[in-house]
């Protein structure tokens, strides 16, 4: 029982900890986007901002990876919560009939687990990538601004 409970507090901790990246990463991308469109606000539309039009469609593409993101985990712990109620009404079930049931919802949770899995490790993985490629296309923007204003 002890395992049991400590296992449980690290899958909260875990979790938790997961959440406060995600809210990070979600965080930078939008203040990067609004730092980015006041610094060119008052300069007229030229070549030498597409790389900053770029940086701000991958801090998009970033924060709205991060709310997918969310999405998905939302949706697989509502899912396990459904999975422990209906295993606690399942007990009033005769044994065998209980016993079939689990077996057809636990094989439909696994599958449905396995796509939703998989869709938060590509959204996951899109967020953190799209936000440091948003980063390395203002960092090119600004060198091109430097550039431009010394030339």
């Amino acid at each position: 029982m002890a395992s049991e409970n400590l296992e449980l507090e690290l899958q909260k901790q875990f979790k938790a900890s997961q959440e406060k990246y995600i809210y990070f990463l979600l965080a930078a991308s939008a203040s990067a986007i609004g730092f980015a469109m006041t610094q060119s606000k008052v300069e007229p539309l030229e070549w030498i901002h597409v790389p900053l039009g770029l940086s701000i469609v991958l801090w998009a593409l970033s924060f709205i990876s991060g709310l997918r993101f969310i999405e998905y985990s939302t949706s697989f712990t509502f899912n396990n919560q459904n999975y422990l109620a209906f295993k606690r009404e399942i007990k009033s079930y005769p044994q065998v009939y209980a016993i079939k049931l689990l077996d057809e919802f636990k094989t439909l949770m696994s599958e449905t687990s396995a796509k939703q899995l998989q869709k938060m490790k590509f959204y996951g993985n899109t967020q953190s990538i799209s936000l440091l490629l948003g980063a390395l296309s203002y960092i090119v923007w600004h060198t091109i601004r430097m550039w431009v204003v010394n030339a």
